[in-house]
């Protein structure tokens, strides 16, 4: 089976961002790589010395060079259905929301091959989600009513993208609920997959460790907050991530000094394996809405590390499988949680085994690459 994936860009790309959507995207990829699928990554740079295809680690790459101005992303959707019409493949994957979904829509359909799509977030199937954004940001009157058509413009086709996919796939129950919601379609449940590569297992610290980008959707001031809260005396606190506004990573130091948290600015996906090895508890403070299933989740349950969330726990699993705790917007639960943690060493090691266990049987899983082959063998 050939398979193109269509995306925004590459995780190991020098001038991509680190995001959920890529991490997930990479890993699917050395997934579906081990299940002899012919695999095309689709994808935009901004480095231009790349050529215009190359293979990396067996998988097909097709570089698309960035497009300046607001609508640049116009454009480049005909690069990417240049590039399709290359490949010809046998069914064609997105996963996030953006206007590579009309593309592969259109494409699918003109060619009867299966379009799957895969939802990122508890709001990913939401209409003119884009105008939702600008209406609800800090930017002037003018300059929204300058934005709004374009905004509305790429709406328009994301909209229509998501509507044109054969099947959906969805992290949680939270998105499938919300699929049926807004789209009317049934989405299929599919655990996010975890590829482990060969690596040196660090020995488990006394750390807390906060790792994302630094963002106020993250609100990386609340895990401060917390860490200001409880006594310790043996434990420290990482807070890693990076930041293209330098005076907000400067506004996190300055919240940090003083404090048992040492900031590290931006960690590399490939490197942030050590620092999830060894802590022993995650911390998440992202808004309600800000996150699905994020892959820092199951990196620290797979690495044994436990997590405490502010808002999020995605099907109820830390709950149910007692590997972690959710204060459900109380700052200061999540902040006696995290006391109890450190003063209960043994509670901690249990919830420890948990987390692994848990993690192995459900994202370190062949049948979840598999269910996705299913899904794309469907017109075939």
């Amino acid at each position: 089976m050939k398979l193109a994936i269509l995306a925004q860009a590459y995780l190991f790309d020098k001038t991509a961002p680190i995001n959920g959507t890529l991490v997930q995207l990479y890993n699917l990829t050395q997934g579906f790589k081990s299940k002899n699928i012919d695999v095309n990554y689709i994808a935009v740079t901004k480095d231009t010395t790349k050529p215009k295809d190359e293979i990396i680690e067996g998988v097909h790459f097709y570089w698309i060079q960035a497009r300046p101005g607001m609508l640049g992303w116009k454009k480049t959707m005909n690069d990417y259905r240049s590039i399709l019409n290359e490949v010809k493949p046998d069914a064609v994957y997105v996963r996030g929301r953006n206007v590579m979904q009309y593309v592969a829509g259109t494409y699918a359909k003109a060619h009867n091959i299966t379009y799957v799509w895969g939802t990122n977030g508890d709001d990913s199937a939401e209409f003119n989600k884009n105008v939702k954004r600008l209406r609800e940001s800090g930017k002037s009157i003018l300059k929204k009513a300058f934005l709004y058509p374009i905004k509305a413009y790429e709406d328009k086709y994301i909209n229509k993208g998501m509507k044109m996919a054969q099947s959906v796939v969805n992290q949680s129950e939270e998105q499938k609920l919300a699929t049926k919601k807004h789209l009317g379609k049934s989405g299929t449940v599919i655990s996010s997959y975890f590829f482990m590569p060969i690596q040196k297992i660090e020995t488990k610290e006394n750390v807390i460790l906060w790792l994302a980008n630094l963002s106020k959707v993250k609100q990386p001031e609340l895990f401060v907050e917390i860490i200001k809260k409880i006594k310790v005396s043996d434990w420290s606190a990482v807070l890693a991530g990076g930041t293209n506004v330098a005076s907000y990573q400067t506004h996190i130091d300055e919240l940090s000094a003083g404090t048992i948290i040492k900031t590290l600015g931006r960690v590399d996906f490939k490197a942030s394996f050590q620092y999830y090895n060894r802590a022993k508890i995650y911390i998440n403070t992202s808004q309600p809405d800000a996150d699905g299933l994020p892959n820092a989740y199951i990196q620290s349950w797979l690495s044994g590390a436990i997590v405490l969330s502010l808002h999020h726990d995605p099907n109820q699993w830390m709950k149910t499988h007692n590997i972690g705790y959710c204060s459900n917007g109380d700052v200061n639960k999540l902040a006696l949680k995290l006391q109890e943690l450190i003063e209960s060493p043994d509670m901690l090691s249990h919830m420890s085994a948990n987390a692994k266990t848990f993690a192995k049987q459900q994202f370190s899983n062949d049948s979840i690459i598999e269910s996705y082959v299913k899904l794309f063998q469907q017109n075939a």
